[in-house]
């Protein structure tokens, strides 16, 4: 079901292994690859990759959400997006939306994502966070769920 790969983990020592769960073809025209870029890939490799998940089918939910571009109350976007977890931080991508790309990437402390909220929920793990936690222009609530059978084991390391 999903293809495995593997990402060398920085120094020596043996690689780490990854899962791209298999996108059809329609929705990945419609939602995206859910792939991280190569560079950022490079990048996480030589932190030493821990877990890692691409090509997840998911969405993005906007509660009463405002920056400077945006006033959404509760909107609803579909993406396919990556989680990937080094022993630092939290990085999680979207490939779809006014914020695609590196949506989250927190520093983890004491194991736990710095200001987001992590929690298991029929398939999915979501990632949730307050936006002007990170960003003063900003306000609301977002959350990013996406689908994976690793949601449960995700939301007690990191929740």
């Amino acid at each position: 079901m999903y293809r495995q790969y593997s990402f060398p983990r920085g120094g020596f020592g043996s690689a780490v292994t990854a899962s791209l769960a298999p996108v059809n073809p329609v929705k990945r025209l419609l939602l995206g690859s859910g792939r991280i870029s190569d560079a950022l890939r490079g990048e996480l490799a030589a932190e030493g990759i821990v877990f890692a998940e691409e090509g997840l089918a998911g969405s993005v939910r906007y509660r009463d959400y405002r920056d400077h571009r945006m006033n959404l109350g509760n909107e609803i976007e579909g993406t396919a997006g990556a989680i990937v977890l080094t022993a630092g931080r939290l990085v999680v991508w979207i490939s779809r939306g006014p914020h695609r790309g590196k949506h989250i990437d927190v520093p983890l402390s004491d194991g736990r994502p710095a200001g987001i909220d992590v929690r298991a929920e029929l398939g999915r793990v979501v990632f949730g966070y307050d936006p002007g936690r990170f960003h003063p222009d900003r306000s609301g609530r977002v959350e990013v769920h996406l689908k994976t059978p690793s949601a449960p084991e995700l939301a007690q390391r990191l929740g």
